[in-house]
């Protein structure tokens, strides 16, 4: 790299380099030693201070080091439920500048062994709750890792060994001198839907995790000390990037196991201090107001909450009004991805007020760049519409050995999201549709193709397309539509049964119809205009799944 200036050192880019490192790991060393007595975890039956969590991380790391883990080249994977280990597991993984794959236990056997084998670990960390897909991957996987178990697990194999076991031992010390690691080295492998039906991984640098960090803390209006409530996965950017957010603010991350209302009411009443950002889905509303509602009726006293929402435009507003009216916090209307974090935040909306119109609306992030882009890739004009682009500090560096992804969505440094909005006039952004068709079912993202895969191996089955139908609890859910020349030969329970044994719970399609291939709306080229399909009227009988 050539610079416009000359600092008089022999070699210029090397001496910049050495005074820009600062990585996760030397976070996590100076909140231990700035604020020691200071609540950095807490779990259901155990905290821990932030002096407390660098000890038990540094004993993780040396312990890793001393079985012949490398700095910077040995990769890991965690496969767990939200709990304080998956934080320690993070940090010790970072403190080494080691890339870790962030599973996805949600997945079924093919999705969830591609992802492991695209990481490639040397050693995966398992809970007793998720051991079993253990033997997918020893019985399917290329990888071959050392397996620590998170708790006792009986008939493991032998080349598991035990969490705590591993780090009893070692030294408290830290493993390596401050300010070792690069800040572009990748931190986290988090999996996004493939259009092709198989997850990406997405890599997150430690660099994009801290511009993560002052992006939401200035968007969101945080402040020193404020704390964050983890029930959505902590696979996912709103579980592992709040770990890092709350650890700048010096606050207590709440690692709570699912969405666990009970719990989360809990933390909301009993917290240290005011929550940064409650976090909700569609398909989460009913359950937590239900909760919320009876703990008004206690005359229960909350936590101050600094914003609630996401996904505002795929929800119900009368019932976000009330959440919170209850809660006395205001609602706010996100927009981001895996690659990209929050690229854009709306307005907060007043307590008991229906976020709606123009209060959905998103202005950027002062962090990065959005544009809104036409077909051929020029900015659209104000009131226009387009696929929607970002860059900045805050984009993964790419996808994880996927070349062919890496080239269709990344150009230029601008990676193109798929989603379709309108740039306004006061230039924030009113979101429309989605480019790359996906179904946004309850926070998850789904692609027809993953459904349409299994379908389409069905004997019978000629033709198939799903849509999004748009549902009260879900926000949207995916409707299949098969065609074969045998409509009597072949049921709706037949094909969710195929689905149900190879995906994810979530990606079931809830409406299955059959009809003549013929039937189909078809554009110049052949291909099923899926947008018509859209249209077509449903009714209940055509519905296989009610949750």
């Amino acid at each position: 790299m050539e610079f416009n200036f000359d600092l008089g050192v022999s070699d210029q880019a090397d001496f910049i380099d050495s005074t820009r490192r600062f990585a996760i790991g030397d976070l996590l060393r100076k909140r231990a030693r700035t604020d020691p007595d200071a609540i950095a975890v807490r779990g259901r039956d155990r905290e821990l201070s932030y002096a407390e969590l660098e000890s038990r991380v540094n004993r993780l790391s040396n312990a890793l080091l001393e079985r012949g883990y490398e700095p910077e080249e040995s990769t890991f994977a965690i496969l767990s439920e939200n709990r304080t280990e998956f934080v320690e597991v993070m940090y010790a993984s970072a403190t080494l500048g080691c890339l870790i794959g962030a599973q996805n236990w949600r997945l079924e056997r093919t999705e969830l062994v591609h992802c492991i084998d695209t990481v490639d670990p040397d050693v995966l960390f398992v809970s007793g709750r998720h051991f079993e897909k253990v033997e997918w991957i020893e019985a399917d996987g290329e990888a071959d890792p050392e397996y620590v178990a998170l708790d006792d697990v009986a008939d493991a194999p032998s080349s598991t060994v035990a969490y705590d076991t591993l780090r009893e031992h070692s030294d408290s010390s830290p493993p390596l001198p401050a300010r070792s690691i690069d800040p572009e080295q990748g931190f986290v492998v988090m999996y996004t839907s493939g259009t092709t039906g198989l997850p990406k991984g997405a890599v997150i640098s430690h660099r994009a995790e801290f511009a993560r960090a002052h992006q939401v803390i200035v968007d969101y209006g945080l402040k020193k000390g404020d704390s964050y409530p983890s029930w959505a996965p902590m696979f996912h950017m709103g579980g592992i990037d709040w770990i890092i957010t709350t650890a700048v603010l010096g606050g207590t991350y709440y690692p709570i196991d699912g969405f666990d209302t009970d719990r989360i009411v809990d933390v909301l009443r009993t917290a240290n201090s005011p929550l940064s950002w409650l976090i909700l889905f569609p398909g989460t509303l009913d359950r937590i107001l239900d909760r919320l509602e009876e703990a008004a009726a206690e005359r229960a006293d909350f936590q101050e909450i600094r914003s609630v929402g996401a996904l505002l435009d795929l929800m119900n507003a009368e019932k976000i009004a009330r959440i919170t009216e209850i809660l006395d916090a205001p609602a706010q209307n996100t927009y981001g991805s895996t690659e990209v974090g929050h690229a854009t935040s709306g307005n907060k909306v007043a307590p008991g007020v229906p976020p709606e119109g123009s209060q959905l609306d998103k202005a950027e992030s002062p962090f990065i760049q959005v544009t809104v882009v036409d077909d051929d890739g020029n900015h659209v004009d104000p009131g226009e519409s387009g696929e929607v682009a970002v860059r900045g500090p805050t984009l993964c560096s790419g996808y994880l050995d996927n070349s062919d992804a890496n080239r269709t969505e990344f150009e230029d440094g601008w990676f193109h999201t798929g989603d379709i909005m309108v740039w306004n006039e006061d230039s924030t952004y009113s979101y429309v549709n989605r480019r790359k068709y996906l179904i946004k079912s309850g926070g998850e993202n789904i692609y027809p193709a993953e459904i349409e895969e299994v379908l389409f191996r069905h004997e019978l089955v000629e033709d198939v397309t799903v849509v999004r139908t748009p549902d009260g609890k879900w926000g949207e859910v995916p409707r299949a539509v098969v065609g074969t020349s045998e409509p009597e030969e072949v049921s709706p329970e037949e094909l969710l049964e195929m689905v149900e044994a190879e995906l994810a719970n979530y990606k079931l399609p809830h409406y299955i119809q059959i009809v003549e291939p013929s039937a189909f709306p078809r554009s110049t080229t052949g291909k099923i205009v899926r947008e018509t399909v859209e249209e077509w009227p449903i009714s209940e009988e055509d519905r296989v799944r009610r949750v």
